[in-house]
């Protein structure tokens, strides 16, 4: 099912109204997380069968009705040890616990963007919940973002870093 669509992009399947989802398999948020996380890319494309794609742009998460995987969003604690570093194909600061690990979870995140050819493109997905604002820093920051992840991050040694971006310094 897997096809090429020019050098970079990859074809993950239909929607359920028969409409194209690929994703850039090289540089984008849902490349990492495809390659970072054993079997994400056969629960997208479950996912991506069976959604009617209509809107501009989703960021959805459902529930698998199963344990899929683990979720690397974790709460804080003034005790926790606390890094930030880039992840890759990222230019801002995530913050990271290296004193929890992550958590079983049933939920995955999809989130979709519509391209004028009436294609969508898959920007991320994740084994957890959805309901964490962006990170500060990034295009899509909310007003909550600081405050949310000053008592919450991901737990630490999942995600490949940029090794050159690791601090132990709020960047916020």
């Amino acid at each position: 099912m897997l096809e090429k669509y020019h050098s970079h992009h990859t074809l993950l399947g239909m929607s359920k109204n028969n409409v194209s989802v690929w994703y850039d398999a090289t540089s984008s948020h849902a490349a990492t997380h495809l390659r970072d996380t054993p079997g994400l890319t056969e629960l997208v494309i479950e996912i991506t069968q069976g959604l009617t794609l209509t809107d501009n742009y989703y960021q959805l998460h459902t529930d698998m009705g199963r344990v899929v995987g683990p979720s690397d969003l974790v709460p804080t604690e003034s005790s926790d040890e606390i890094v930030y570093a880039k992840r890759l194909n990222r230019d801002t600061y995530t913050v990271f616990n290296k004193s929890k690990s992550p958590q079983p979870s049933s939920l995955v995140t999809t989130a979709y963007q519509r391209h004028n050819d009436n294609t969508y493109e898959l920007i991320s997905a994740w084994i957890g919940p959805s309901d964490s604002p962006s990170l500060p820093g990034t295009e899509r920051e909310t007003p909550g973002s600081k405050e949310f992840w000053t008592k919450h991050a991901l737990a630490w040694g999942t995600q490949d870093i940029q090794p050159d971006s690791l601090t132990t310094r709020c960047p916020w």
